[in-house]
């Protein structure tokens, strides 16, 4: 898999393997040779279920290629991977598994002209894994209905405490906001839960990501969404950071954002918390 970026030309790949290392980050140093490039503090560290988080120093000028490896035997879902590069020195791997090691390459793109050996830097890591505490029933029918709602109107508690220090979410493109463990701030029926509980989420075509409940919708399993459609899930934008393309349709469940594909909800599991994250 080749992405093309404006302004500059990193390439992403994606290959699989059936062996298992140790997940410990494992990087090797620069070589002494000048006629030798590669990457120095190669870092990889999980962002949520979903999302491996991957930094390096980088030369100025200069791009890379990244490549990850699924290190576990299921790779039924390995087409949902995506390379979202925020610079030379940054890219988040998303649309990954639950609970699932990879090994990450990073390897320098020679210039025009350039004979200098490119040497290839390698980090393993996985993704979080969760602890269930509650299984909930499969609701049937057209649940790929993923409406809104506005933070800024969150103004008493216990919403008001439980959207305080989230974020929008610096990878999408959502405008979703985003606590210190890698959750959605969503909106949900007290059948679920309440504020402050957290969940993980299994869409149909195999996407994950965690939510955490910031907002309640009632004591009802979901809102009726344009007829048929049911909205068991609805999250919570920042001020002024809802995309045009959501406010036009009213579901954030008719677009792909940088991996996070939407599609009808398979299963809805309440979860331990794990160890906050850095973006």
């Amino acid at each position: 898999m080749f992405e093309k970026f404006v302004g500059t030309y990193i390439s992403a790949l994606l290959v699989t393997s059936s062996v298992s290392p140790s997940t410990e980050p494992v990087t090797i140093q620069p070589h002494p040779d000048t006629s030798i490039h590669c990457v120095s503090d190669l870092q990889v560290s999980p962002v949520s279920v979903s999302c491996l988080k991957v930094t390096w120093t980088a030369e100025q000028n200069r791009d890379y290629t990244v490549t990850c490896t699924i290190l576990d035997s299921d790779i039924a879902y390995v087409d949902n991977m995506c390379f979202v590069f925020k610079s030379n020195s940054l890219c988040y791997i998303t649309g990954l598994r639950e609970g699932t090691s990879y090994s990450i390459d990073v390897i320098p793109i020679a210039k025009e002209g350039e004979t200098s050996e490119m040497q290839s830097t390698c980090a393993y890591a996985k993704t979080e894994q969760v602890e269930v505490i509650e299984n909930f029933p499969y609701e049937n029918g057209w649940t790929n209905c993923f409406a809104y709602e506005n933070a800024a109107g969150l103004t008493r508690n216990p919403s008001w405490s439980a959207i305080r220090g989230c974020i929008p979410d610096p990878i999408t493109d959502t405008g979703i906001m985003r606590d210190e463990y890698g959750d959605y701030c969503v909106a949900m029926g007290t059948k679920y839960g309440y504020c402050n509980d957290r969940f993980l989420i299994t869409l149909e075509n195999g996407i994950q990501f965690t939510v955490k409940i910031c907002d309640s919708k009632g004591d009802v399993p979901y809102h009726h969404f344009g007829g048929t459609g049911k909205c068991v899930i609805e999250f919570i934008h920042g001020n002024g950071q809802l995309p045009n393309c959501v406010a036009f349709t009213g579901n954030y469940g008719c677009f792909s954002w940088n991996g996070l594909d939407f599609d009808n909800i398979r299963s809805i599991q309440k979860i331990n918390y794990g160890n906050p994250i850095s973006y």
